[in-house]
């Protein structure tokens, strides 16, 4: 863990990370509870209205004026942020640590930040180059910021270690699971569609397991609107022991997303040792080897969704091949390696 003797002198500033959902929420709630010692937190945002947003914002505003004030043991300001109002909002945090003398990281999270840098280069550059570090989540990432001129250190998203349970099912049938926001730009909708233009094949072959939050009517809708009900499964958000049976469970995990950082949901899967269809967005083909454990494509290509998997329907044994051995590859993410990089940046500040 990130010892008190250090993570006393830090406070983390991030969305809400109480029954997380989301990838920045969940990373906080490992940082708090198996990360660090002492875990300072500022609350900034959760997944709300605006106007539940405004009176968090402004409550942590005001927690985080009084840490600066009164908290002289704080020395460092971790900002977890990713695009758009979320950096906005960091902005601000940024400049109050600034004014207090306080070092700050700044821990970019989001999958659409470099076309928000794009859209934004002169206000996004001057942001950056208050921070004393910049976080990361991938080589593909670090090689971004390299090239618009920020230096920056890579710190792997982090994932607890994978539990084994019984799921009590042997029906023959391969099991692929889908986790994340249901919503058009995670792929998920390109994915049923797929499955529906091949229902005959598909039928009694596989399932799939859909979880997670956002637009379900859409998705519902989607399922029983083309009668899928017998291959496609809607599983609600997905946590506790229903997403450790589930992980136990499934053979593949698919995620055909047209934008990410670096999925939790991917190296969570990983290591259960799961093959992994997926784009090349993202940190994703860092963790990806196209044809060694997974299959990669281009975000929106149907025929290679298809294809992918096709391939391990119609080749058990290549199956088998691909998924052994992912949890080896995902070891840097778990909580002790995370914190003792975590430990170094923040030594190099102090």
């Amino acid at each position: 863990m990130v010892s008190k003797e250090i993570s006393s002198h830090v406070v983390s500033l991030g969305c809400s990370n109480k029954n997380p959902k989301g990838g920045i929420a969940q990373v906080l709630y490992c940082y708090e509870h198996y990360v660090f010692d002492e875990f300072n937190f500022v609350t900034i945002s959760r997944k709300s209205n605006k106007w539940n947003n405004l009176a968090l914002f402004t409550r942590g505003l005001f927690k985080f004026l009084f840490i600066l004030l009164f908290k002289k043991n704080i020395k460092i300001v971790h900002i977890h942020t990713s695009q758009r109002k979320s950096f906005v909002r960091s902005n601000i945090f940024m400049c109050l640590a600034k004014m207090f003398s306080k070092k700050t990281v700044l821990h970019i999270h989001g999958g659409g930040f470099k076309d928000y840098y794009y859209e934004k280069p002169d206000f996004v550059s001057k942001c950056l180059k208050k921070c004393d570090r910049i976080i990361v989540l991938s080589e593909e990432w670090k090689h971004f910021f390299n090239s618009v001129g920020f230096e920056c250190e890579i710190v792997e998203n982090i994932i607890t270690k994978p539990e084994e349970c019984d799921v009590g099912v042997d029906d023959n049938r391969i099991h692929i699971l889908f986790l994340g926001l249901i919503t058009k730009l995670k792929g998920i909708y390109d994915l049923v569609e797929v499955i529906s233009e091949h229902k005959d094949e598909f039928i009694g072959n596989i399932i799939l397991h859909v979880g997670g939050n956002g637009e379900i009517d859409v998705i519902k809708k989607m399922i029983t609107g083309f009668g899928l009900e017998e291959i496609v499964r809607f599983e609600g958000w997905v946590t506790g022991k229903k997403k450790i049976q589930l992980m136990n469970l499934c053979d593949i995990y698919i995620l055909p997303s047209y934008v990410e950082g670096l999925p939790l949901s991917i190296l969570e899967a990983m290591s259960y040792n799961m093959v992994i269809i997926s784009t090349r967005v993202g940190g994703i083909p860092s963790l990806v080897t196209e044809d060694k454990n997974g299959f990669l494509f281009e975000p929106g290509d149907k025929k290679a969704i298809y294809s992918s998997i096709k391939s391990l329907i119609d080749d058990k044994d290549l199956l088998l091949s691909m998924g052994k051995g992912n949890s080896e590859l995902v070891v840097d993410y778990y909580p002790e390696n995370v914190a003792l990089k975590l430990s170094a940046i923040y030594n190099s500040l102090l």
